[in-house]
């Protein structure tokens, strides 16, 4: 896992972005993503501030010359983020409460307070809470695993957990991330996320044992909220805004309408 983003990570230079476009090989995405290791863009806060479009990150893999067919996980996934685009058009403000089926069982409409303090004891779950706090990323993996674990686990709904880690994401994307909350409770999809410490051990490279993940899969049927997600805090959250003087528009100069996520600075 990267300890440490800066602009190399992320670049904010226009012409350097293009260059991680170009550059980037999608050919081991489909078989390395789920690990933190795993061959990942690192382009989704491109994509989700619209510095970048997903048609621009295709058409440059195609012109590259990839086969369309051995990089088809990874146009699977550009396609996913423009489909949560069109569903949140579709569908507006309703994406905000459960879409297809109601969360069950809930209850608490907050969120542990172990997630937001790091110390769920599920070591590759608190480091990448951490890394979120310091960095604004998370691993798609680890978003589902944190997901799971608050709304399948700790029986949370999804909305409040949702807006903590959409407050921190450096890729914030309220579409892509609330529906893919509600994909992971249930309340989008025709059934729960679970994943078991052996599987985040297997992705995540670490060895935990005896944790309240280090079960069998049956064994989420009937589980209990365990002792140390019971515990739960209403969010505060607050966004800093810096002043800014008094804006004047130049007529003679040309106008750049910006709108969040999908129009390409070349338009």
């Amino acid at each position: 896992m990267l300890e440490l983003f800066d602009n190399k990570i992320f670049p904010c230079k226009y012409s350097d972005i293009l260059y991680r476009v170009k550059s980037f090989n999608p050919n081991k995405y489909s078989t390395t993503r789920n690990y933190i290791n795993g061959s990942v863009s690192y382009l989704s806060p491109y994509i989700s501030r619209g510095v970048i479009s997903t048609k621009l990150i295709l058409s440059t893999l195609l012109n590259n010359n990839y086969n369309p067919l051995k990089i088809e996980k990874f146009i699977q996934e550009l396609a996913w983020r423009d489909y949560w685009q069109q569903v949140w058009v579709w569908k507006g403000n309703d994406i905000d409460t459960d879409l297809k089926h109601t969360q069950f069982p809930i209850t608490n409409n907050s969120i542990p307070r172990a997630i937001i303090d790091a110390e769920t004891g599920i070591s590759a779950i608190d480091k990448s809470i951490l890394n979120l706090y310091e960095t604004g990323y998370m691993h798609n993996h680890l978003r589902m695993y944190v997901a799971s674990i608050v709304c399948n686990i700790a029986q949370s709904h999804w909305k409040v957990p949702a807006k903590w880690m959409y407050y921190y994401l450096l890729d914030a994307d309220w579409a892509s991330n609330c529906l893919s909350w509600q994909w992971v409770a249930g309340s989008n999809s025709n059934k729960k996320y679970f994943a078991n410490q052996e599987n985040i051990n297997k992705y995540c490279f670490t060895n935990q044992k005896d944790t309240f993940l280090d079960v069998e899969y049956a064994e989420f049927q009937k589980f209990e909220i365990p002792e140390v997600l019971k515990q739960t805090n209403l969010l505060n959250l607050k966004t800093p805004l810096p002043s800014s003087d008094h804006i004047i528009i130049k007529n003679s100069l040309p106008t750049l309408l910006y709108n969040f996520y999908n129009i390409d600075p070349t338009w």
